[in-house]
């Protein structure tokens, strides 16, 4: 079956008209107010992100192609209302209530994307001053976003790279250029072993007791550090640094799921996972697109994952996740406008035919190990499951470790279990939602829970949990060793060692587990599971309560959370069967 280009660009044109389109009705006309007028207001946050302004490009892009007067007005107004955020030294302020400037560099590449793709639709003394502004943003990137002077995650340092190169072309700055491409290889040289890119936490270049990295593996790398130094590449007309690109996104393809969904369960940032990525990073059509040219494998990716983006958008917005709509939750701005230029730069860039193909994980090895993340992958009998150990910690409860099940996605039901962080706590006030219906927002992971004295221990809270597998003719046997742990990864008192065990056959899972009798009375084996294809049938031990909903923001799911009891003798089984 062949895509055609022409498709594809009416696809992505019509989903970003209809984003376009709602940042118009969303944008603030109050001109006596210039400290709101032109914003654009977000219905989950009711606020003004102050990244907004960034849209200026993908509304010129719809001015250009459609002729339409209301985007042009409104990315004009844009511009105007990003001088709220703009500091005496050309830097931007990520917010209001911020004092964080590293997204200076966003900024820029979106606006330089809006003077270079469309800047004929400003008047001579509009462009002056449009190129005015983003001169002084250059000047204050190149002094400043760059290892040593600024802490930040290894996403801006790429995102530099892109704009040094884009800008150092633009005004003819060989200095940009040179600091392009020592910022691009500072980010190629945090490559783990399996081609995954790391440097989302702090320090950079950290290891945990176990080995392992910051490795935001759904997250920010497919959707703004790989697109942005494939950017690079092409801006600076550099085949090695593309070549390096190309290699680093073969191996992100496997974090790719049948359903174009970005696989971040396990990833250093999991906390802003979205199904189709992440908060309030830009997207991966752009790069995917221009490397899908030669390789139909990165179109079909870049095509997958707008799919998604079309079946999480209602009346004009993208919603965070699946089931947010339906839960009544509100779309966060943030995400259309970020994501919108990705659209616009893979429309700008153009497309080619291709015929549709499988993705890598499509036809997995049935067991993988990553190292870097202490994660076991099992792809067995249309099975497709990850088991963490990952024993970084960047906040308690910030993911889900301790042999716990954190994906789970069989290919005739989709997603059964996806899990962002174990607790879902609010780092970054301004780039997150709270639960409209917080008494059913749970916690999304497969756990052993009991509580003592008060507290809660959980088997997925556990760093030190040992995990491994093992494959057979009928399918793949996962174990892990844990031990209930509090949020902060601290043990409990007494008998807390417990054993989980997972069976994949073709079109079963069965989870065995055992807890110190002492406890068996107090501890539980929560399992929620998302939709309604599937429900667990108890083959040892008992349900004592009546499943519950639950809804999850991270990754924006909703289900039925199942409470199963162990017997006398601390044992437990369950099977799930599609």
């Amino acid at each position: 079956m062949m895509q055609s280009a022409e498709a594809t660009d009416r696809m992505l044109s019509g989903l970003l008209r209809q984003w376009g389109g709602a940042l118009v009705r969303l944008q603030v006309d109050l001109p006596r107010q210039p400290t709101l007028d032109g914003g654009i207001l977000c219905p989950a946050c009711k606020m003004i992100h102050g990244r907004c302004h960034e849209a200026v490009y993908p509304l010129l892009y719809l001015a250009q192609r459609t002729g339409e007067p209301q985007y042009l007005t409104a990315a004009k107004k844009l511009f105007r209302w990003g001088e709220n955020m703009l500091c005496p030294d050309g830097s931007l302020r990520n917010d209001a209530k911020s004092d964080w400037r590293g997204v200076t560099v966003f900024g820029a590449i979106a606006l330089h994307d809006a003077l270079y793709f469309h800047g004929s639709l400003l008047s001579v003394a509009e462009k002056t001053e449009w190129e005015s502004r983003l001169s002084r943003m250059g000047e204050w990137l190149y002094e400043n976003l760059r290892p040593g002077r600024l802490q930040a995650y290894l996403n801006y340092y790429a995102a530099n790279a892109c704009a040094m190169a884009l800008l150092g072309a633009y005004f003819g700055r060989d200095g940009y250029r040179a600091l392009a491409r020592e910022l691009a290889e500072f980010c190629f040289a945090h490559t783990s072993e399996s081609n995954l890119l790391f440097g989302e936490g702090h320090p950079l270049d950290l290891r945990t007791a176990k080995g392992c990295l910051a490795v935001d593996a759904g997250g920010y790398n497919p959707e703004e550090t790989l697109p942005c130094l494939s950017r690079y590449a092409r801006a600076m007309d550099d085949p090695s640094a593309l070549e390096r690109c190309r290699t680093l996104w073969r191996a992100q393809l496997l974090w790719m799921l049948p359903d174009g969904a970005w696989d971040n369960s396990a990833g250093s940032r999991a906390f802003k996972w979205t199904w189709w990525g992440s908060r309030t990073s830009d997207g991966c059509q752009d790069a995917l697109f221009s490397l899908g040219k030669d390789d139909p494998v990165f179109a079909e990716a870049a095509l997958r994952n707008a799919g998604l983006y079309e079946r999480c958008t209602r009346d004009g917005l993208l919603y965070g996740g699946p089931d947010y709509f339906r839960r009544g939750e509100k779309p966060c701005v943030h995400h259309t406008f970020c994501h919108a230029k990705a659209l616009a730069g893979s429309l700008n860039g153009g497309f080619s035919d291709f015929g549709r193909v499988p993705l890598p994980v499509e036809d997995p090895p049935a067991i993988t190990r990553f190292r870097e993340l202490d994660l076991l992958r099992v792809g067995t009998g249309g099975w497709l499951a990850e088991i963490s150990g990952y024993d970084y910690q960047p906040f308690p409860g910030a993911h889900a470790s301790g042999g716990a099940v954190c994906l789970l996605f069989h290919r005739k039901t989709g997603p059964l279990i996806a899990c962002g962080a174990a607790d879902y706590r609010i780092r970054e006030p301004l780039n997150q939602q709270l639960p409209s219906d917080p008494a059913s927002h749970l916690c999304a992971c497969p756990r052993i829970e009991a509580a003592v004295d008060a507290v809660r221990y959980a088997q997925h809270y556990d760093p030190n949990a040992v995990i491994g597998a093992s494959e057979d003719a009928g399918g793949v046997t996962v174990r892990a060793e844990a031990f209930l742990c509090d949020e902060r990864g601290e043990r409990m008192p007494g008998p807390g060692a417990c054993l989980l065990e997972y069976v994949f056959r073709r079109d079963s899972l069965t989870v065995r587990g055992r807890v110190r009798g002492e406890i068996a009375e107090r501890a539980r084996y929560l399992l929620p599971l998302i939709g309604d294809a599937v429900r667990p049938e108890v083959l040892r031990g008992d349900m004592p309560s009546a499943p519950r909903p639950f809804f999850n923001l991270n990754p924006g799911f909703a289900g039925t959370e199942y409470s199963i009891r162990p017997d006398r003798d601390g044992i437990f089984a369950l099977r799930i069967t599609v």
